[in-house]
């Protein structure tokens, strides 16, 4: 069960590392992070020595905010993240994670909280490894329609798509905006 008037104050993006996997499906959780930090000077990206991973703590809207980028793949993420809760004392009900979803529209962004991983690997890892007990910013990607979804994920979206993701990417940093201010109740409310 969740507790009222949650606001989570740890903001993880879901994504693979590495140079050919950027501007892929797969990897909008890293691009929202990407964008939110083009917007605020203040939020800068360091590697952490005991964390697979990288961590910017800044504070935003008067609230200590951390974003966390795993630097495993997408099906050990939930690795890292456990490593971060462990060592920052993180509850998973502070926690919003940031992902590309198959079961929503290309570009629709919902909140929600808890659930189950439906079929995500990084989802199924981080239940596996933490809890599902955590806030999410679902980022619709759309179904394949003959294509192997493996592939389909892993691969960048053509160009129709990917303007519709770049608005959802600006859509999903107003979303992170208004769950630091307002809470998740307040967030569901306007995107979904």
């Amino acid at each position: 069960m969740r507790p009222l008037k949650l606001i989570p104050k740890v903001f993880i993006g879901l994504g693979n590392p590495g140079k050919q996997y950027l501007q892929t499906r797969h990897n909008l959780g890293y691009l929202v992070l990407d964008k939110l930090s083009e917007k605020y000077p203040t939020i800068e990206f360091r590697k952490h020595s005991k964390i697979s991973g990288s961590t910017s703590q800044f504070v935003l809207k008067d609230k200590n905010v951390t974003l966390f980028k795993s630097s495993k793949f997408m099906n050990e993420s939930g690795i890292s993240i456990n490593q971060l809760m462990q060592y920052y004392k993180i509850k998973m009900e502070d926690v919003c994670i940031i992902h590309d979803d198959l079961d929503l529209n290309v570009g629709e962004v919902k909140v929600k909280f808890g659930g189950g991983h439906g079929g995500h690997n990084g989802l199924r890892s981080i239940i596996q490894q933490c809890a599902p007990d955590f806030s999410r910013i679902r980022m619709g990607i759309g179904h394949p329609n003959k294509k192997e979804v493996i592939d389909y994920v892993l691969s960048r979206p053509n160009k129709g798509d990917q303007e519709t993701l770049n608005s959802a990417i600006f859509n999903a940093v107003e979303g992170i905006e208004t769950i630091i201010d307002q809470g998740i109740d307040e967030a569901m409310n306007q995107f979904n």
